[in-house]
């Protein structure tokens, strides 16, 4: 029994464990609090890593009683904690450069660096994600803490089966390999459970193979005590050439069937016979061999503990046979030893397997040269350089054992020998096939070009590794056509898929690494009844597929793949969570390569996903917000206003919500007020923006007060009421606005010229200076606006420029603003995307009014057609660009009449009239919306020079003087580059 003092230590260790990897999670969360909006992702990773390490700190505080003295728990943690530490280390070099403490120049320079850097910033950063998602897989998987638990309440649950005896421990619901866990190896505990206890026939087989290994142990242990061992000569099996076999088991009924029964035969064999001393003698050498094959068998079936006792005997009498006969048995013992190695990497002795690893290579230095014992010395190098690698030591040494391994096989001619086949016909053949000699040797050579493939990669040798991988899948596909197994197809599919990774790109087409993708899928969906892993394989082998279709340019056939990938993951039982961050990334790839309504098209599913799943995953209100908000980024690109605002209006309430009982909520909180109210503004409800931007401002002192990093997205609404004000024509109460985003941005810690959102606030501070007459001031906050821009990777809005330029006179600078920047961005044109094509009309419109003033009548009418054809196409579905047409409609009216087209300069005077008579209809207050901007315009100095210029010598645009500008005041008008 464990004593008191033992278990006080344990749960120290383990309490003190599970507090630094919460401290470690928080840290990594906070770091990325304070950083601009190109770390929204890596913050939003740092949010789910705190929170699984949160679920299991509040796991252990539940179940502390049950983990405290369990070995496996501990060894758990810490390997979570490892692999935590790892992701924070890979975080440090982009937190590193965020914060240097280099000034000026030289940090401007760092900063425009890391934003022309950022899809590879975005790609350190979701594989970050990968990473931790992969920590809380493994954790899951290998069920350490939930087994723990199972076996705590199978406790309760058994001794209720036992005195309810007609109860079938089956409806329990727990996993065979938690009872298992919780009955232990007692040989007796089948024939003492109470007659109405139902167990499932696989639980039973394996309590009943269990039993049969704990008997041969005794056996074993109770010779070796009495060293009752007989001294023997080398039997005819053992005096022959060692030979190697590999057997590939196959999944029908009849075969595991056969598996089963040949297993407990072999070891009812080995007690009765090989064992028994009383029943005649002691041959060790029939021992060792038949303990080996045993072994090798329960690992098929996935019995590591059981292989690992078995093996461990073969080994120990293979050393005993070793001391009189070396030059027989060391092949013998050298083959126990790879294979132990195996068997003690399978059971998580990584120490173990490293050192028996070792101990093979010096025993095979030993052996006479066989082509056996040299195929099996380049197995045991690969193995070693795996082992390496699958515990994260990327070493030279490792590197060379991989390559010397290749370099074996190759000297043995394995890579000129052909592919034989299995042999046809005999009654194993019907559940199994054997790989013998030059065939075995194929399969450990191309096993062996995977561990180098694998050290190429990490060493970044991507044509290197481009080619040994094709190499070893050229070898598996071969033995694939002979051997019609599941482990040679998944082998195939498992290369292609790798040969697929983004890295590839610049040494493969994406042609051919579409065809991978496409056989790696078929090969998956193939495979008839697929464990979970096989099923994981086919989900990361769609993503893939979809993934490359998008960047090919096939967004459509990209939605049909994704939604078979939707289709698995929405009923998938565990490790839900991690493909729907993978569904996510793939909506953000088919975001950012402009395909919007696609990516809009897969958010929604996501969202579909997530609400349907609520029972297999665990609560996350967080992760909720980050999909409602990923979703309405897609459909504001795609321009489906209404559901935007539909869902945005839901991830609000739920920040509204959450903050009231978790400060860490406010800075989403007012991420998603934010996409509020600029939805709202864009449906044509400025009111109702300064509504819920000014219910954040009031509370806005309490949310700074107990939350960090929220400077910017204040400042965001703060520019954002700005707006609304100047959309609604109340100029005076813009300008106060813009004036209260100035001191603010003074209050905070911020370095103002590298943050986007005060370059946002110097942008609308343009737009109103400009509205307000004063185009120097104008003309001073766009300028300062442009490189905060430019170094954060937004849209520069030159089309401000060109038109303050314009207002003042500088003609030639404003046309070349306007052509440049129009030059710059042609490529917008041809986005699907009506945000990102919104984007080029506004500028193609500002060109549009230089080219008029310059006289290019021509050239001006084919860009305010365009113009005007778009917004009349979509404004219908977003509000605020019914501004914009009407702008686009007088513009082309008076153009058509300066240019002597006066028919249709009066077709689009009746136009603008129809339109403005069916707002004030439908929508009074964007009619009026529109006539504040009409109005707006007619004051501008560049409109009145160009019909000035250009006077009309018709009655059609004959216009209502210009609505009086307000008085207004900015009392900072100069912009605020102080650098905190």
């Amino acid at each position: 029994m464990t004593d008191p003092l033992s278990i006080t230590l344990a749960a120290i260790t383990l309490g003190t464990a599970l507090k630094d990897l919460t401290e470690l999670a928080l840290k990594l969360h906070e770091s990325f609090k304070k950083h601009a909006h190109n770390m929204q992702a890596a913050e939003s990773l740092a949010a789910d890593t705190l929170e699984i390490v949160q679920d299991i700190e509040k796991f252990y505080i539940e179940r502390g009683d049950v983990l405290d003295n369990l070995r496996d728990v501990r060894d758990a943690v810490a390997r979570l904690s490892k692999d935590m530490k790892s992701v924070y280390d890979q975080c440090l070099p982009i937190l590193q450069l965020a914060n240097s403490p280099e000034g000026g120049l030289r940090r401007t320079l760092f900063k425009i660096e890391q934003w022309r850097s950022r899809k590879e910033v975005e790609s350190n950063i979701r594989n970050l994600r990968e990473q931790a998602n992969k920590c809380y897989r493994r954790f899951t998987r290998q069920t350490q803490l939930g087994t723990a638990v199972a076996i705590g309440e199978m406790k309760g649950a058994v001794s209720e089966g036992f005195s309810a005896t007609t109860r079938q421990l089956s409806a329990l619901q727990v996993s065979n390999e938690n009872v298992l866990s919780f009955m232990g190896s007692a040989r007796t505990i089948l024939s003492t459970l109470p007659p109405g206890v139902m167990l499932p026939e696989d639980l039973v087989f394996k309590l009943y193979v269990r039993g049969h290994v704990g008997k041969i142990d005794d056996i074993l242990k109770n010779l070796a005590s009495k060293q009752s061992y007989a001294v023997e000569e080398p039997n005819r099996r053992h005096s022959k050439l060692l030979t190697i076999y590999s057997s590939l088991q196959l999944r029908t009924t009849e075969a595991i069937e056969y598996r089963r029964d040949n297993t407990v035969t072999k070891l009812i064999r080995v007690q009765q016979r090989l064992l028994n001393v009383e029943a005649g003698g002691n041959p060790i050498q029939e021992g060792a061999l038949a303990l080996n094959a045993l072994s090798l068998d329960l690992q098929e079936l996935e019995m590591y503990s059981e292989s690992l006792t078995l093996s461990t005997w073969s080994v120990d009498l293979y050393k005993t046979l070793s001391k009189s006969h070396r030059d027989v048995y060391a092949p013998h013992l050298a083959l126990a030893l790879f294979n132990h190695t195996s068997f003690s990497y399978n059971t998580g002795d990584f120490a173990q397997a490293m050192a028996m690893t070792t101990e093979c290579l010096s025993l095979l230095k030993t052996c006479a040269p066989t082509f056996a014992t040299e195929v099996l010395t380049a197995r045991v190098l690969s193995e070693s350089a795996y082992f390496c690698c699958a515990i994260g030591e990327h070493s030279f040494a490792s590197l060379q054992d991989a390559e010397n391994s290749v370099a074996m096989f190759e000297r043995l001619g394995v890579d000129q020998t052909a592919v034989i086949g299995p042999q046809q016909g005999g009654y194993y053949a019907r559940f199994g096939l054997q790989l013998t000699g030059g065939d075995k040797a194929i399969l450990d050579y191309a096993g062996a070009l995977n561990v180098q493939l694998v050290y190429l990669y990490n060493s970044e040798r991507y044509q290197e590794a481009l080619d040994v991988g094709e190499k070893a899948l050229r070898l598996f596909r071969a033995l694939g056509q002979c051997y019609k197994h599941v482990h040679m197809q998944s082998e195939v599919a498992t290369l292609c898929l790798f040969l697929c990774h983004d890295v590839f790109r610049d040494v493969i087409p994406l042609s051919s690494a579409l065809k991978y993708a496409q056989e790696a899928v078929q090969i998956w969906e193939e495979v008839p009844g697929p464990t979970a892993a096989e099923e994981e394989h086919i989900l990361d082998s769609l993503a893939m597929q979809t993934k490359i279709l998008v960047e090919i340019g096939r967004p459509s056939d990209a939605l049909t793949v994704f939604q078979k990938l939707s289709r698995r993951v929405r009923t998938m039982a565990t490790n839900q969570r991690m493909y729907i961050h993978k569904m996510q990334d793939l909506a953000s790839t088919l975001a950012n390569y402009g395909h919007c309504a696609e990516a809009a098209t897969a958010s929604r599913t996501i969202v579909e996903i997530y609400r349907q799943s609520v029972d297999s995953l665990p609560t996350s209100q967080r992760f909720l917000i980050n999909i409602l908000l990923d979703h309405v980024k897609n459909c504001f690109g795609a321009n489906y206003l209404s559901e935007a605002r539909l869902y945005s209006d839901e991830s609000l309430a739920i920040t509204e919500q959450q903050r009231v009982k978790d400060a860490t909520f406010n800075k989403r909180y007012l991420d998603c007020l934010s996409w509020t109210a600029y939805l709202s503004i864009e449906a044509g409800y400025p009111q109702q923006a300064i509504n819920q931007i000014q219910d954040a401002l009031n509370i806005g002192p309490t949310i700074q007060r107990h939350s960090i990093g929220c400077d910017s997205e204040m400042l965001y609404l703060i520019s954002g009421k700005a707006l609304a004000f100047l959309r609604l024509g109340r100029l005076s109460l813009s300008a106060a606005t813009i004036t209260e985003g100035y001191n603010f941005a003074e209050s905070t810690t911020l370095i103002l010229r590298e943050e986007s959102l005060y370059g946002h606030l110097l942008y609308v501070s343009a737009l109103v200076h400009r509205c307000g007459g004063k185009q120097d001031d104008a003309l001073t906050a766009i300028k300062a606006a442009i490189p905060i821009f430019e170094s954060c990777g937004w849209p520069r809005q030159l089309y401000a420029l060109s038109d303050v330029q314009a207002d003042m006179g500088y003609d030639a600078e404003a046309l070349r603003t306007a052509e440049e920047n129009a030059q710059s961005t042609e490529h917008y044109a041809s986005s699907s995307s009506p945000s990102v094509n919104h984007n080029y009309k506004t500028l193609q419109y500002s060109l549009c009014l230089r080219l008029f003033f310059n006289g290019d009548f021509t050239q001006a009418r084919r860009l305010i057609l365009e113009v005007c054809t778009f917004y009349e196409w979509h404004a219908h579905s977003r509000n605020a660009w019914f501004i914009d047409l009407a702008r686009a409609l007088r513009a082309e009216g008076i153009l058509e009449c300066a240019s002597n087209r006066h028919a249709e300069g009066a077709a689009a005077r009746t136009r603008l009239n129809e339109l403005q008579q069916r707002l004030r209809a439908t929508h009074p207050d964007l009619a009026d919306q529109v006539d504040v901007d009409l109005a707006y315009e007619r004051n501008y100095p560049a409109w009145k020079r160009i019909l000035e210029k250009h006077p009309l010598t018709c009655s059609h645009w004959i216009e209502e003087d210009a609505i009086t500008r307000q008085e207004y005041i900015i009392t900072h008008p100069h912009p605020t580059t102080h650098t905190a």
